[in-house]
């Protein structure tokens, strides 16, 4: 059994909230639209699926918006404008139609490239091996190679100190022949 006051959750609000997605607004600006707490539009994502696939509709209509726009300004674009004079003398305003070009943007271009081919582009490049990266793996390749004879050693090494303080600890207490 629940408490607390039920949520007011209407249908029309999916439409509501695909079209306040779609013009970029923020969860946080959606729920205090709908008159309610972040908390409570979570709860009527995760438990209404119309609304939260009109949410992510939503969303991908502006992403798309922005993506297309990011798009524009990496290559330039042109666009159709006016230009208003008033010529000295004149009774009328002149309005002259002109294309304005806006050139491409290199930061815009690199953010596209980095996001859609971020292999050459993403900005993290693999580091270059080295001459001296190169010593150090074959370095250590030498001595994983050298492993079981270092262990070997070692063991004899091992042996030969407990061998050593046995027989100093069985003449300490007599006991040797």
């Amino acid at each position: 059994m629940s408490t607390g006051r039920p949520t007011a959750y209407r249908p029309d609000f999916a439409e509501q909230a695909r079209k306040l997605c779609r013009n970029g607004a923020t969860d946080r600006e959606i729920a205090d639209i709908l008159g309610v707490c972040v908390r409570t539009f979570y709860r009527w994502r995760a438990g209404h699926d119309a609304f939260a696939e009109a949410l992510t509709a939503g969303k991908e209509l502006a992403d798309d918006r922005v993506e297309r726009a990011l798009y524009e300004r990496a290559c330039g674009y042109e666009y159709r404008d006016v230009k208003i004079f008033n010529p000295g003398g004149a009774k009328e305003p002149v309005i002259v139609p002109v294309t304005v070009h806006v050139p491409a943007d290199v930061g815009a271009a690199r953010q596209w490239l980095a996001s859609r081919r971020p292999r050459p582009w993403a900005g993290e490049k693999e580091p270059e091996e080295t001459d001296m990266s190169r010593r150090w793996q074959e370095a250590l390749v030498r001595f994983d190679e050298k492993r079981p004879q270092r262990e070997a050693a070692e063991a004899a090494r091992f042996a030969e100190s407990v061998e050593k303080r046995v027989a100093e600890e069985l003449a300490r207490r007599g006991l040797q022949e």
